[in-house]
């Protein structure tokens, strides 16, 4: 019996120490930084939509400078909530604008049904 017990506090521990590792690598996550993940969504966008080098090049400006000012409103604003909630829906507001200018509203349909679709 005692032996059982130990085994149980044993696997416990493990279960810790692993949910605590899925914590960290999610926050590290989140934290990717603006070049990558604006890299990224661009090559999405590009195979998503058949984009060509302009219209590449345009949309990769428009996700970096956004998820640059996502990152300095989240770190300006952390204790703010209300204050932060407000900035990130107008960052992405212009967003989908700046978007729209420049790819077209064919375009744009067809990126928001590739995001329900995937």
């Amino acid at each position: 019996m005692f032996y059982n017990m130990n085994y149980n506090i044993s696997i416990m521990k493990k279960l810790v120490v692993f949910t605590l590792l899925i914590i960290i690598s999610v926050g590290a996550y989140a934290q990717e930084d603006p070049i990558k993940r604006a890299t990224t969504l661009t090559n999405t966008m590009t195979k998503a939509l058949s984009l060509n080098k302009e219209e590449q090049t345009k949309v990769y400006q428009i996700q970096l400078e956004r998820f640059q000012k996502v990152l300095s409103i989240k770190e300006q604003y952390q204790d703010n909530p209300e204050t932060k909630k407000a900035k990130l829906k107008n960052v992405y507001n212009k967003l989908y604008g700046k978007l729209k200018g420049n790819l077209g509203e064919e375009k744009m349909l067809l990126w928001q049904n590739y995001k329900r679709n995937n």
